[in-house]
């Protein structure tokens, strides 16, 4: 049974290297994408017989999509930086069409960078640090007693849980069989052999890395279930009495709390009149 846990710790280290390679390769495309489009619409406009018709579709699609952006990186993955870069972009689109139509719009897009502006930030770089400093510490947190970590009943697993759910209460499951009993004379032993020990602390650490990089890649409900899961390990196996335990419960709180506490502004008005404007365009031709 250890050497098929050793396999899982060695498969979930391999999925968070690919989430690292997946999340270092979306920076550099959305790094890239304003000056692939802008190379884009340099190459439109020099293209002879362009109409200028054709130019302002082109720009009023692009502030669309940049708007779109700007919604989806603020409501999904909490991240005012970049909805205000895009915001902005989709600005100059519209600036570029030099069309007096869309004030309106452009004054619903100055009034959302306002509002990002004085929008209190969820500190994400403080919150995937302590994560990172959280994983380095694992190695000193005191494991639990037999008999609390006894009195907690195995939970059976769901097939209809996700895939890093199930991983999860497979491991909750295996290490249940792992811990040791309490001797016919009471005395307290170990709860974990030193292999299965390791085994917990790796598991622990690779939860934190989940949850941190999860957390960079806006993913929030991922990001909230680690955290739970992370909470419930050291719960259910880490001597809760013992102050560096109840630290890293409470750090784990404060980070949830400073990150889904955050009050997000409406950012969507200048979408819906850009839209408008547009079916109102297209209805005329």
């Amino acid at each position: 049974r250890l050497t098929e846990l050793d396999g899982r710790d060695s498969d979930a280290a391999t999925e968070i290297d690919n989430l690292r390679q997946e999340l270092d390769e979306r920076v550099r495309a959305l790094s890239a994408l304003p000056s692939r489009m802008s190379t884009l619409e340099s190459t439109m406009a020099s293209l002879a017989g362009v109409s200028k018709s054709a130019r302002d579709t082109w720009l009023l699609a692009e502030a669309e999509y940049y708007l779109q952006i700007a919604n989806a990186q603020l409501q999904l993955s909490n991240n005012p930086q970049l909805a205000a870069l895009a915001l902005g972009m989709a600005d100059e689109r519209i600036v570029q069409m030099g069309n007096p139509a869309l004030t309106d719009v452009r004054r619903a897009i100055s009034d959302e960078l306002a509002a990002l502006d004085v929008m209190e930030k969820p500190d994400i770089a403080g919150a995937t640090l302590t994560l990172a400093s959280l994983a380095r510490v694992v190695e000193s947190l005191p494991v639990g007693s037999a008999e609390k970590t006894r009195s907690k009943e195995s939970q059976p697993i769901d097939e209809e849980q996700s895939g890093a759910a199930r991983a999860w209460s497979s491991m909750k499951s295996a290490m249940s069989d792992l811990v040791k009993v309490t001797p016919p004379d009471g005395g307290k032993i170990a709860l974990l052999s030193p292999d299965a020990e390791a085994f917990l602390r790796s598991n622990l650490a690779l939860q934190l890395q989940s949850a941190r990089l999860a957390l960079l890649r806006g993913e929030h409900v991922v990001f909230e279930q680690t955290l739970d899961d992370t909470s419930a390990l050291l719960s259910r196996y880490f001597d809760n009495e013992s102050a560096q335990v109840a630290s890293a419960q409470e750090t784990l709180a404060e980070i949830r709390s400073d990150i889904f506490t955050t009050s997000v502004p409406d950012i969507s008005e200048s979408l819906r009149l850009l839209r408008q404007f547009r079916i109102l365009s297209e209805s005329a031709q």
